[in-house]
C-alpha cells in the first residue's frame, strides 16, 4: 500500500464544552439532554444535517421495547417522553402490541416527525448542536485524558477541546481512534451480524392486506386469528419463508435477503417499513464494504418490492417511497469496559449496583452466517446495563453510550435496540454532568447519586421505588410462539437462571 504524508496543520479549536456528545443518534439524543438537563454546557456533533442515526438515517423502524410481558414500562425517562412527544403530533400511534416477535410493545413512527421532535428536545434542553461534521480523529494527553477531537465539514478541519467526552459513533470510533481496547464482532471468530436497508413503501390498501393476512394465515407466524388481526393499532407483518425459499430457486427474491417477509405499518395511511433486505458478510468499519452494502441492499429492495406486489394481497398498487439514506449496521466494535455483559446477565434478569438504564428486547441475533436467525422473545427478562460496562479501559474522561458498550456478541443482541440505546445515553450524560460539576473522573463519579438523580429525572431502574406504568392491553398473550414460518429459532431456551432474577450483582 502506498502512504502520503501530510502536511502538519494549524486547526482552529471552535468549541471548549463542558461535555462533547460524538454522535446524534438514540444514545447520543439521551447523552446530550440528560447531560444539559443536569447542568453541563453540551455540545452535540452530527455528520449529518440532522439527528437521530438509526432513528431517521437509517429509517429503522418501530422502536423496540418499552413493556415487559405483563406490560410494565420499564424504559422511561428521556425515551418514553420522546414517544409521548411524538404522540402528541400524531406522527406515532405510541405504544402498541405487536402481532411478530412476541413483543411486549413495539411503537412506530414517522421518520420525518421525528427529525422535528428531536431537534425540539435538544434545542428545549439547551444543547448546541454541530451538523455536518464527522469525527475525524481525537488525541490524549497520555494519561487517560481525550483532550482534543477533530471534526471535519465544509468549513475546513476544526478542533473541540472538551473537559469530557461521549462517544455515541455507534462504532465505537472515538475509542478506537485513541487507541483503547475493543474487539469486533463475536468473539470467537470476529463475525458481525448484517446489515439491512430499510425502506418505505406506499400505496398499500390495508383492508385488503388485512383479507390477504386472515386468508393465508398459515404463512404468517403463530397463525394469528381475525380478531388479533384487526385488533392491532398498527399492523405487522412476518412470515412466508417457504414461499421465498421457492421464489429465490426461481430468481424471483433476492439470494442474499432476509428469507422472510418483515414490515410494519407506519402512521401515514398505507405506508409500512420494509424490514427484508440483508447483507452478510460486512464490516460497517470498512468503506469498501458499506459502499458495496449501499449498492446491493437497494437492488434487494426494489426486488423484494416486486415481490410482495407480486404475491401480497393489498401490495398490488405499492411503491417504493423512500429508502435510508443509509444501510443500517446492527454490530462492530464493543469497547473493553470495566464490566462486559453477558447473556447470563440478559436471561437472569440481572440488576447490578451500579445499574443505569433497563433493557428487555429479546437476544436477537441476525445471523453472520446461513439462514436461521436467533430470538429469544422480548420482554421475557427485564435487566439492567452496568455503568461499567460505559467506562472504556484506560479512559478516565470518556465514556461510551449506545450499542458499543462492554457486551458479548451474544448480550449485545438485546442490548443493541435504540429504546434501550437512548436509556444508556441518558445514564451516560447524567453521569457526566455530575461528574464535572465534582470535578470527579467518570470512575470517581458517585453512581448511587446518578441512579437518584435517575429516578428524579423518570427513567426507572429495577430495585428502586418508582411508579407503576403498566398497560394491561400490552399484556404478551402469546410468549412462547414459533418462530418456523419465519427462520428464527432460541438456543437459548431453559438457559436463565431464575434464582438470579433480579437479584443485585455488585
Amino acid at each position: 500500500m502506498k502512504y502520503f504524508d501530510e502536511p502538519a496543520l494549524h486547526v482552529p479549536v471552535i468549541a471548549e464544552p463542558d461535555v462533547l456528545v460524538v454522535g446524534g443518534g438514540p444514545a447520543g439524543i439521551g447523552a446530550a439532554v440528560a447531560a444539559a438537563r443536569n447542568g453541563a454546557k453540551v455540545l452535540l456533533v452530527e455528520r449529518y444535517g440532522f439527528v437521530g442515526g438509526n432513528l431517521t438515517v437509517a429509517m429503522v423502524n418501530p422502536m423496540f421495547t418499552f413493556h415487559d410481558v405483563n406490560g410494565k414500562q420499564v424504559i422511561r425517562g428521556v425515551a418514553g417522553e420522546l414517544v409521548d412527544r411524538l404522540v402528541s403530533k400524531t406522527v406515532s400511534p405510541g405504544h402498541v402490541t405487536d402481532l411478530t416477535f412476541d413483543n411486549a410493545s413495539m411503537s412506530p413512527f414517522d421518520p420525518e416527525g421525528m427529525k422535528l421532535v428531536l431537534f425540539e428536545l435538544l434545542q428545549e434542553a439547551g444543547v448546541e448542536l454541530l451538523l455536518h461534521s464527522t469525527f475525524a480523529s481525537a488525541y490524549t494527553d497520555g494519561s487517560g485524558n481525550v483532550t482534543t477531537v477533530i471534526v471535519e465539514n465544509k468549513s475546513g478541519r476544526q478542533a473541540i477541546c472538551p473537559k469530557l467526552v461521549i462517544d455515541c459513533s455507534a462504532d465505537a470510533d472515538v475509542v478506537a481512534r485513541v487507541g483503547a481496547p475493543f474487539i469486533k464482532g463475536r468473539e470467537t471468530d470476529g463475525a458481525m451480524q448484517p446489515v439491512t436497508l430499510f425502506y418505505r413503501v406506499a400505496g398499500v390498501n390495508i383492508p385488503n392486506l388485512k383479507a390477504w393476512m386472515k386468508q393465508n394465515r398459515h404463512l404468517l407466524k403463530d397463525a394469528p386469528t381475525d380478531e388479533e388481526i384487526d385488533a392491532q393499532n398498527a399492523l405487522a407483518f412476518l412470515g412466508m419463508k417457504e414461499i421465498i425459499k421457492e421464489a429465490m430457486e426461481r430468481g424471483e427474491y433476492p439470494k442474499d435477503a432476509a428469507p422472510r417477509i418483515l414490515m410494519y405499518e407506519l402512521p401515514q395511511e398505507g405506508q409500512f417499513a420494509i424490514n427484508c433486505t440483508r447483507l452478510q458478510g460486512i464490516d460497517g468499519t470498512d468503506v469498501f464494504d458499506l459502499t458495496r452494502a449501499e449498492m446491493e441492499t437497494r437492488y434487494q429492495a426494489w426486488a423484494v418490492t416486486e415481490f410482495m406486489k407480486r404475491y401480497i394481497g393489498g401490495f398490488e398498487q405499492a411503491y417504493v417511497l423512500d429508502t435510508g439514506v443509509q444501510v443500517g449496521v446492527r454490530e462492530t466494535r464493543h469497547i473493553v469496559g470495566d464490566y462486559t455483559m453477558t447473556e447470563q446477565d440478559v436471561l437472569s434478569s440481572r440488576a447490578f449496583l451500579d445499574g443505569i438504564a433497563c433493557g428487555t428486547f429479546a437476544i436477537d441475533i441476525h445471523p453472520p452466517e446461513g439462514e436461521q436467525q436467533v430470538f429469544t422473545g422480548s420482554g421475557k427478562a427485564v435487566y439492567e446495563i452496568p455503568y461499567r460496562s460505559l467506562l472504556p479501559q484506560g479512559l478516565d474522561n470518556l465514556l461510551v453510550a449506545g450499542r458499543s458498550v462492554s457486551a458479548t456478541h451474544n448480550a449485545f443482541g438485546s442490548v443493541r435496540v435504540m429504546a434501550t440505546a437512548m436509556g444508556i445515553g441518558q445514564g451516560a450524560g447524567t453521569a457526566a454532568a455530575l461528574a464535572l460539576a465534582g470535578n470527579l473522573t467518570t470512575r470517581q463519579v458517585d453512581v448511587k447519586l446518578v441512579r437518584s438523580r435517575l429516578l428524579e429525572q423518570g427513567q426507572y431502574l429495577m430495585t428502586e421505588e418508582a411508579e407503576e406504568l403498566v398497560d394491561p392491553a400490552l399484556r404478551l398473550t402469546k410468549i412462547d410462539g414459533s418462530g418456523g414460518t419465519a427462520s428464527h429459532h432460541n438456543p437459548f431456551a431453559g438457559k436463565a437462571n431464575d434464582s438470579n432474577a433480579g437479584r443485585i450483582t455488585t
